[in-house]
C-alpha cells in the first residue's frame, strides 16, 4: 500500500509497510501508517481469503494526504473507486480506525469488480457491498442521500438479524455476489426476517411451487414493496399474506401489493399499517370461532 503525500503542489509516495513507527498528522487525526496498513491486510485477508491478491493490496490501493493536512467536510470524500485506476482513501476525515473502514468499503467495490458483478449491479447493490465490508471493521454510517441511504438502510437490517449476521463474512459476501438490484437486496431481507422469525412465507408460497414463474413475480412484487420499509412494516406485510384465502391466486396477491403502493403514493400522510391492514382486510382468513351448545 502507497502513501501519497501533497503539499505545495509537491508529492511524495510512502511505502507503507516500511514506514516503521511513524507518526503521520493529517487535519485533527494521527495515524501511523504501518499500523494502518497491517489493518487493513488483515481484516481484508480474512473478509476475501484466496481471491484477495497482493496486487490489488500493493497497486490498486493509495492512501493520501492532501496539502497539508486540509481536508473536505464532505463525507463522500473519505474515498473513491474506478475501476480503471482503483481505490483512494483520503486521511484527515476519520480516524485510523475509521479510515480502515473506508478502506474496506473502496476494496470492496474492487472485489465486487473482480467477482464480475460490478457493472451489472445498480447504484444501491453496489454501496450495500461495500457497506456491509466497512461493517466488519467497526465502521457505521449514516447516510441522506441516495443510493447511500437505502442501500444503508437495507444492510441494517440484514445485518440485525442472527440468521444472516452469525454466518461467516464469506457466506454472506457470496449471497450480495448473487443480486444485481436493490429489488434483490430486498427479497433478501424478506427472506432473511422469514428465516429468523419463522413467520411461515416459506411454506406458504410452496402453494405456487408449480408455478414457478408466478411464484417469483410475487416475491419480486412484496421486494418491491417493501424496498423502504423498516422491520415491522416488513412483518406486518409478510404476516398479512400468508394469512391470506389459500384460493387467491398470485395474481390476485400481486394486485393487492400494488394496491398498497398506489394507495401509500397517493395519501402519504396516512398510516402505511392500516393501509396495509385495510387492503388485505378482504382476503384474509376468517379465525375458527370455538361455539359453546348448552
Amino acid at each position: 500500500m502507497q502513501l501519497l503525500l501533497r503539499a505545495n503542489g509537491q508529492q511524495a509516495a510512502v511505502n507503507m509497510d516500511s514506514a516503521g513507527d511513524q507518526l503521520l498528522v493529517v487535519g485533527e487525526y494521527q495515524y501511523r501508517p504501518a499500523q494502518l496498513a497491517r489493518k487493513v491486510r488483515r481484516l481484508a485477508t480474512a473478509m476475501w481469503g484466496s481471491e484477495l491478491s497482493a496486487e490489488i493490496l500493493h497497486e490498486r490501493l493509495t492512501f493520501e494526504a492532501l496539502d497539508g493536512g486540509r481536508v473536505g467536510s464532505s463525507w463522500s470524500d473519505s474515498g473513491s473507486f474506478s475501476p480503471r485506476s482503483g481505490s483512494f482513501v483520503s486521511l484527515g476525515r476519520w480516524d485510523e480506525d475509521g479510515t480502515v473502514g473506508i478502506a474496506l468499503h473502496e476494496l470492496a467495490h474492487e472485489m465486487h469488480m473482480r467477482r464480475g458483478g460490478y457493472d451489472a449491479a445498480d447504484g444501491v447493490l453496489r454501496e450495500a457491498v461495500s457497506l456491509l465490508a466497512e461493517r466488519e471493521a467497526g465502521l457505521v454510517r449514516n447516510f441522506e442521500r441516495e443510493p447511500y441511504y437505502t442501500a444503508s438502510q437495507l444492510i441494517g437490517q440484514l445485518v440485525a438479524m442472527s440468521s444472516f449476521q452469525h454466518q461467516p463474512f464469506s457466506k454472506r459476501w457470496n449471497e450480495l455476489m448473487e443480486l444485481t438490484s436493490h429489488v434483490g437486496l430486498s427479497d433478501l431481507v424478506n427472506f432473511y426476517l422469514d428465516k429468523n422469525e419463522r413467520l411461515g412465507l416459506e411454506k406458504w408460497l410452496r402453494r405456487f411451487a408449480e408455478d414457478l414463474d408466478r411464484r417469483d413475480l410475487l416475491l419480486n412484487t412484496l421486494a418491491l414493496t417493501s424496498l423502504r420499509y423498516g422491520a415491522e412494516l416488513r412483518r406486518q406485510l409478510i404476516e398479512s399474506l400468508v394469512r391470506c384465502e389459500p384460493t387467491l391466486s398470485a395474481d390476485q396477491l400481486i394486485y393487492v401489493l400494488n394496491s398498497i403502493v398506489t394507495l401509500d403514493r397517493r395519501y402519504p400522510g396516512d398510516d402505511l399499517g392500516q393501509i396495509i391492514n385495510f387492503c388485505f382486510a378482504p382476503h384474509a382468513r376468517q379465525r375458527r370461532r370455538l361455539f359453546a351448545f348448552g
